[in-house]
């Protein structure tokens, strides 16, 4: 096996001298499945059969062709063709280059000599468009270019073939369009990505949290920063990120599918279908679960996220993958968690910046995800300041303009409700309706859309009163629940495999609530808040004795405030309240949500230690610590 990191570069020439290790062999029938399915990209295929290794020639015979397919209908690279064509494929091309190049750690050689010419002019060019050594500065470690994923994509990757380039004594000599060797570069983008990492994981992990279209664009950067770094320190760091990111994951999901709140989950497909998930498809395989070598998902020559983690030694941390699988043991408990969210300015701005968008953030978010995860659902929401905006983007000329308020990547498409362990689309979620103008955040209901806090299993939630596009809020339903809830005094209430859901819209108007299809319900006025309370089979042998529990929490709506009293799981009394006609945070037991807790990671699993440097997990007697190098 190739050693924890895949090996440092400056390993690489003496492990060439020595013959390299042969890669993981238990991912070998994804390989092969991939190898013969006709749908696979040029790209995967020769992935596949550079690992399989089966045919050098037929394998650089399909490289070739995946180059000209990615080089379109154009004669040559430049910057501008190489950051195009060939950004969203470019975390393959650099593991294809550091596996199986001239140095490579799996299979030194494989690649032919007029393959390696090709990358290694990509990979130039590619650094000529991404890099500069004052972007790369760490007081821009928080400046995220585009969006997030897009920010990885285009930084890690100019850094991994720069460095690749450095080492190279063709390009070694060369400066780029700064006038900087790519020495400076090396130095200045292995500073940067550890203070990267640093940030993220005492900060709160990533702004596109949970979203399950992007996540499969941002964890193989990370990846490839861990396998093919050449600095101990990075390596280091990057596992120590990768460890917590799936930790956080780990005691959120039931089966592979994530509960709680979700930023950048677009209506329609991605909100619905929980099998359409990144982090599905992603932790399947770590886990080698439901389907894992189904190659489906890594036919797109924009898919690399399979062969990047099937090709890694990077495996989730044991204790970890005990609390993913073993759910039972874990019981019912609750997750508060900070995230990215609210944005300062950045002056000056950095170099090299020509995106349409941009944001700078702030290590004091204002933004907290709250989960309730029991063995057979997972309830979650999100709590933020209602008194802020979004934006979509920081203008040049007005730098201050994201002072205090949220960037609209971390509000976008924020998805919450109920998942249940019986199927990966069994779930309540809400939505609301609006003018949608794609990109335009004046006239889009998906940014800031609810206004909601949640203790336990209960979740009281509105439509933000703040934001003029909303014109309507849907309860949304998998399909085949509308037939089987209950109506019990004016509680709507489904029995979902061990677990009870109840919904219960609060009327502020006599607009009727309307079924629009068998899926979707839609409360009567846009701003009528809604209640969703969840119980286990464990606790309420019969939907009676559900019945009966709800028939204890208590509610009244005056002076244009809801408050919502119940019992929590010790029989305390609690008390919610949300504010229906202002923009206020909510209330729990008299006091506003706490929207800057000290813990970041807050459930009983995790334990930070007071500078944040450290998690240390504990489960089942066993405990395993998550530490930073700094």
């Amino acid at each position: 096996m190739i050693a924890r990191s895949i090996l440092p570069l400056l390993l690489m020439f003496s492990l060439a001298a020595q013959g390299a290790e042969s890669l993981r062999t238990d991912y070998h029938p994804l390989f092969e499945k991939l190898r013969d399915t006709p749908k696979a990209s040029s790209l995967a295929r020769a992935f596949a059969g550079f690992v399989l290794e089966e045919d050098g020639p037929a394998a650089n015979a399909h490289l070739e062709t995946a180059f000209q397919e990615a080089l379109g209908e154009h004669d040559a690279l430049s910057p501008t063709v190489a950051d195009e064509q060939f950004k969203w494929q470019m975390r393959t091309w650099v593991r294809l280059y550091y596996l199986f190049g001239p140095h490579g750690a799996a299979r030194p050689g494989a690649l032919s000599e007029a393959n390696v010419d090709r990358i290694e002019t990509l990979f130039w060019n590619y650094a000529l468009a991404k890099s500069t050594v004052a972007r790369a500065d760490t007081k821009y470690v928080w400046f995220i270019q585009g969006s997030e994923n897009h920010d990885l994509m285009d930084l890690g990757n100019a850094f991994l073939a720069i460095q690749a380039l450095a080492q190279r004594p063709a390009w070694s000599p060369r400066t780029l369009s700064d006038g900087r060797t790519l020495a400076d570069h090396r130095a200045a983008w292995t500073a940067y990505f550890n203070r990267y990492c640093i940030e993220r994981f005492r900060h709160g992990l990533f702004i596109e949290f949970g979203s399950p279209i992007y996540g499969k664009y941002l964890i193989p950067e990370l990846v490839n920063l861990l396998d093919f770094s050449e600095d101990p320190r990075l390596q280091h760091n990057a596992r120590a990120l990768l460890d917590l990111c799936w930790a956080d994951w780990a005691v959120e999901q039931l089966k592979g599918i994530r509960g709680g709140a979700k930023a950048r989950c677009y209506q329609g497909k991605y909100s619905q279908f929980g099998a359409r998930d990144s982090w599905y498809m992603m932790g399947n395989l770590l886990l080698k679960q439901n389907g894992w070598d189904e190659p489906g998902n890594f036919t797109h020559p924009i898919m690399g996220f399979g062969l990047v983690l099937a090709t890694s030694d990077y495996t989730l941390p044991p204790l970890v993958a005990r609390l993913a699988t073993e759910t039972e043991q874990r019981g019912s408990y609750a997750y508060q968690s900070r995230r990215p969210g609210r944005m300062t300015h950045v002056d000056p701005q950095p170099p090299n910046v020509d995106h349409s968008c941009w944001y700078n953030f702030a290590r004091e978010s204002r933004f907290i995800r709250y989960t309730w995860s029991t063995p057979d659902h997972i309830l979650g929401t999100y709590t933020l300041d209602p008194a802020l905006r979004e934006d979509y983007q920081i203008y040049p000329a007005e730098p201050e303009r994201a002072d205090g308020r949220y960037a609209a990547i971390s509000t976008q498409n924020l998805w919450q409700g109920l998942t249940f362990k019986t199927g990966p689309d069994a779930r309540i979620y809400f939505e609301c309706e609006g003018k949608v103008a794609k990109n335009d955040p004046a006239v889009s209901t998906t940014y800031v859309q609810h206004i909601a806090v949640q203790h336990e299993n209960v979740l009281l939630l509105q439509a933000n009163r703040n934001y003029p596009p909303i014109t309507g809020l849907k309860v949304c339903f998998a399909t085949g629940m509308k037939d089987r809830l209950v109506e019990r005094k004016g509680w709507r209430i489904l029995e979902e495999g061990d677990s009870y859901a109840a919904l219960r819209i609060f009327q502020q108007t006599e607009d009727p609530v309307t079924w629009l299809n068998d899926r979707e319900l839609r409360t009567g006025s846009a701003f009528d808040p809604v209640a969703l309370v969840t119980g286990r089979k464990a606790n309420f042998a019969t939907l009676d004795d559900f019945a009966d529990y709800l028939a204890g929490h208590r509610w009244a709506t005056e002076d244009g405030q809801l408050t919502y009293r119940f019992p929590d799981r010790t029989g305390t009394e609690t008390r919610l309240e949300l504010f229906l006609k202002e923009a206020r945070v909510p209330l729990k037991d008299g006091d506003p949500v706490d929207l800057a807790p000290r813990r970041y990671y807050d459930n009983t699993f995790f334990e930070e230690n007071a500078e944040r440097n450290t998690v240390r997990i504990t489960f089942g007697g066993e405990s395993y610590e998550i530490a930073l190098q700094q």
